[in-house]
């Protein structure tokens, strides 16, 4: 199936310009029409507008909502096609921030609100409670608007409900001085990596221009696919209708979610949690000293191409040199060579000893019997991390107690907490999420990985967890992978060249990994609802 999806990206209109923004939209619906589309989606809040406390009542600017859906239903039977509408929806005196999704005769086919708000949405806007997919022609549908696309659960709820296509509807908003070039982190790499990590397809519609002199949209409405790629995107600043054609198969959703069992841990529960109940919650209401609360973290890119020999070898020169730096820990890639046997056990041997004389943390990979990470450190400390075996049991994997210790997060510097992941598990969003909610500052991602979506997964993973990211990944001749440090507001701090061998060190600042606040009103913390997170939480 190739059905033809068209998003409508229309011009802002605040609730001064309600109707004459209705108006226009319900013409450019039929203009899509025209191309030929199986189905229409239109940006969030398309009426009455996105801003409704200009005259401070919410409640009056959108109590039309009924009759403007009725007039969006009227098109879908009128052209027989399928059309996804934001919409400002009062239920029973209370506003919500809804999409709707109208079948081909004009029916309610699904229904979606809001659930992680943002910014000022909190002032008029209550959250939604339940996460649905719905039966279609075009096959099983989730909804989720704007902001909702930021945290991974909600996407991995409707995904794991076997939902194959997410219906986004949007207002990206953004600041800048060229109204050509604006930018927003959903656009640039949180999207594509939804749809990878998912294996679905997402079709997002935005507005362009402004609301109330003050909300800038930056456009760019797209469709990502499964394999994390962009097939269409609309400019920053016009009002335009993107059309793309989706090819519906289930391969990719089959091996995203084969990849998340392969993965999965009896830890997946957390994520159902509480807040409070979690070691971050407990975390958050602890005391901090900003100023003594850093750590110095070096990441060491080897070539691929090595035998076990030469990665200690080469690893332990490269922690020589960065001691010198005052680093507190040295990252070593995840490396074929790391699967050669007894590989743990080897490598405590060979840098342990190193570590010590350093007096650093020094943190390598071993691939066999099972992926961990392995650290030295100072006074002979020597710690593995990494998955538990999945079975009925829960048993801890038999290497794990044959090893000198063992333990979830590394603390460094000051009271930096640090968490490890290897490979593809980065992947697999409730990896992270896990480290995340146990109070890691610092995600370190040690892999050996060439696909081209690692850079937009290192960001996607620290903006949505608030939390610094240090991708160590080999280097090679044959592509450009490299490796790279991310802030936790999305911005990269440090990278290498590819295909050489390579360091770069940063400050890591536990005070900055504590701010979970993306904006005033949003937090990405307390804003998890994870009583809806059933399905992500278990196996």
């Amino acid at each position: 199936m190739r059905p033809r999806v068209a998003l409508i990206q229309h011009r802002a209109y605040d609730i001064h310009g309600a109707q004459e923004g209705l108006e226009r939209t319900l013409s450019m619906v039929d203009q899509a029409v025209a191309s030929g589309a199986d189905l229409i989606v239109l940006p969030e809040c398309s009426y009455p507008g996105y801003y409704l406390g200009l005259q401070n009542d919410p409640l009056g600017a959108a109590s039309s909502w009924e009759l403007a859906l009725d007039k969006f239903r009227h098109k879908a039977a009128q052209h027989k096609v399928l059309i996804s509408l934001g919409i400002a929806e009062i239920c029973q005196g209370t506003l919500y921030n809804s999409a709707f999704l109208m079948g081909p005769d004009g029916s309610i086919m699904g229904h979606a609100r809001k659930t992680f708000l943002w910014h000022f949405d909190n002032r008029w806007f209550t959250p939604g409670d339940e996460y649905r997919v719905f039966d279609t022609p075009l096959g099983p549908v989730g909804m989720i608007i704007c902001a909702d696309g930021r945290m991974p659960e909600i996407s991995r709820e409707l995904c794991l409900a076997g939902a194959n296509i997410i219906i986004n509807t949007t207002c990206w908003v953004t600041t800048g001085r060229d109204p050509k070039s604006l930018r927003n982190p959903q656009v640039d790499y949180i999207i594509p990596t939804r749809a990878f990590e998912n294996g679905a397809w997402f079709v997002c519609a935005n507005k362009v221009g402004s609301e109330a002199d003050s909300i800038v949209y930056c456009g760019q409405s797209m469709v990502a696919s499964p394999q994390g790629e962009v097939v269409a995107k609309a400019s920053p600043h016009r009002q335009e209708i993107v059309l793309a054609e989706l090819e519906l198969e289930t391969k990719a959703h089959t091996k995203a979610m084969a990849l998340r069992r392969e993965h999965y841990s009896p830890e997946f529960s957390l994520i159902g949690a509480d807040n409070q109940s979690t070691p971050l919650g407990r975390l958050l209401d602890s005391p901090l000293v900003p100023r003594t609360a850093v750590a110095l973290v070096a990441l060491a890119q080897l070539s691929r191409d090595v035998s076990f020999q030469d990665y200690v070898n080469q690893g332990g020169q490269m922690a020589s040199q960065l001691s010198q730096q005052g680093v507190n820990l040295v990252v070593l890639p995840e490396a074929p060579c790391t699967s050669v046997r007894d590989a743990p056990t080897l490598l405590l041997e060979a840098l342990g000893p190193i570590a010590d004389r350093l007096g650093i943390y020094l943190a390598a990979t071993a691939r066999r019997p099972r992926s961990m990470t392995v650290v030295s450190g100072p006074k002979g400390f020597a710690r593995i991390y990494g998955r538990e075996p999945v079975g009925a049991s829960g048993a801890q994997d038999p290497l794990r107690k044959s090893l000198p210790g063992s333990g979830d997060l590394l603390e460094i510097g000051g009271g930096v907490r640090v968490g490890f992941m290897r490979g593809y598990a980065g992947f697999v969003p409730e990896v992270p999420r896990i480290l995340f909610l146990k109070g890691a500052d610092l995600i370190v991602w040690q892999a050996d990985l060439g696909m081209g979506l690692e850079q937009n997964v290192a960001l996607t993973r620290a903006i949505e967890n608030r939390s610094y990211v240090a991708l160590a990944n080999c280097s090679s001749k044959d592509d450009s992978r490299n490796s790279l440090l991310v802030s936790p507001d999305g911005h990269v701090v440090a990278e290498t060249f590819p295909g050489v061998n390579q360091a770069v060190v940063a400050q890591i600042s536990a005070s900055a990994s504590r701010i979970k606040q993306l904006t005033w009103g949003t937090n990405v913390f307390t804003g998890r609802l994870p009583h809806l997170y059933q399905k992500t939480s278990q196996r």
